[in-house]
């Protein structure tokens, strides 16, 4: 596909090793490079939506499934027992850093 100087649309071309029959079309970006994936550290795996629930319905638990009887887990006790919103912060912020 020719592009006319100034031309900003985007290109699009068919890539034979990931198209199937109802014809997917990739966007080629500017470069010629195609999307690259997500580092694996970015993904939520299912288990960590499960561990978020928790963490809003009871916050300790949610932390001892991420780190076990640690520190961390002992501090949103307290921080739960002060105040519920601190400790489901507290829970979430272990949760989704690690």
């Amino acid at each position: 596909m020719q592009q006319r100087q100034g031309d900003v649309r985007p290109q699009f071309r068919r890539d034979a090793r990931n198209a199937d029959a109802a014809g997917i079309v990739e966007r080629v970006e500017q470069g010629g490079s195609q999307p690259k994936p997500l580092p694996p550290g970015n993904r939520v795996a299912p288990m960590d939506i499960i561990r978020i629930l928790l963490a809003i319905v009871l916050p300790p638990l949610g932390v001892f499934l991420q780190v076990g009887l640690g520190l961390q887990f002992w501090l949103n006790i307290l921080l739960t027992l002060l105040g519920y919103i601190p400790g489901i912060i507290h829970a979430l912020w272990v949760i989704l850093r690690t």
